[in-house]
């Protein structure tokens, strides 16, 4: 008389279940190494976007404190940046990575009001534009990243307005 025991027909059971958890949880490591990725590459846009604002935060702070000769800012990208600039643009290159390939805009337009009493606005618009090694070296290159900040700056030249 042949007599079976029950483990024998189940051979290689727990090896195949063991091999079943590490596949799932090498799936699930894999995904929490992407996931930490994508969140490296968030906060380091959340930086550049963060550098951005306060950067077109300063300039615009810059026009206010010298706001009679506030079209001495006015550039965009075109030859070279005004002198008044240049500090704040050197600023621009080292905090936002290539910057330089997408110069800033910075766009005063100043409109008169009659009044009374008369005076005059400028408004005064802000563009930095900036882009991430990787994403330059893709082909095609994606569009940059920008922030666009705009303001209207008053300027009355007497303590009537």
């Amino acid at each position: 008389m042949t007599h079976k025991n029950a483990h024998t027909t189940q051979r290689g059971a727990l090896l195949l279940e063991g091999l079943i958890g590490i596949l799932l949880f090498s799936v699930g490591i894999l995904a929490v190494v992407a996931l930490q990725g994508s969140a490296t590459k968030a906060v380091t846009q959340a930086k550049f976007r963060s550098d951005a604002s306060l950067l077109a935060d300063q300039l615009i702070g810059q026009i206010w404190s010298n706001r009679s000769n506030a079209t001495a800012y006015a550039f965009c990208g075109g030859g070279g940046a005004p002198a008044v600039l240049n500090n704040w643009m050197t600023e621009v290159n080292t905090r936002l990575p290539n910057s330089n390939v997408y110069p800033p805009c910075v766009a005063v337009v100043p409109t008169v009001y009659a009044g009374p009493p008369a005076y005059t606005a400028n408004q005064v618009t802000v563009t930095l534009s900036w882009q991430l090694p990787d994403e330059l070296a893709r082909v095609p290159t994606p569009p940059p990243h920008s922030v666009t900040f705009s303001t209207v700056i008053n300027w009355c030249p007497t303590l009537a307005c």
